[in-house]
């Protein structure tokens, strides 16, 4: 799967985000499971969805250098699926940032979601 091919997919996630008035739960969400994971990078509470997928994976991309235990713990502290993760197939630094961090969005979407409609 290809950098162009996750952006298309965190585009149509973020299409779904905009329906609703979530975005910043999903901010927070995303801000807490940072923290609990010990990743030190504070989100702006007005970032746009566009920003933020470049700031994420750029922080994915510094910590899968240089700091692995720490992208392990967002991993964790997230609930990424593992059989997703182990289904992606490059080994490229720049596309394991860019599938991580859709399915990062993807994850903390969907414990927003839930949370708020059920």
């Amino acid at each position: 799967m290809s950098k162009n091919e996750h952006i298309v997919k965190v585009d149509r996630l973020f299409s779904e985000v905009s329906k609703t008035d979530l975005y910043p739960k999903l901010l927070d969400q995303l801000q807490k499971d940072l923290h609990r994971a010990g990743v030190d990078h504070k989100i702006d509470p007005k970032i746009t969805s566009s920003d933020l997928v470049r700031e994420l994976n750029s922080l994915l991309y510094d910590t899968l250098q240089n700091a692995f235990n720490d992208y392990l713990n967002l991993l964790y502290a997230v609930d990424v699926s593992e059989t997703e993760l182990r289904n992606f197939k490059s080994e490229k630094i720049e596309d394991i940032a860019s599938y991580t961090t859709y399915l990062i969005l993807k994850r903390e979407w969907k414990k927003v979601w839930l949370r708020n409609n059920f």
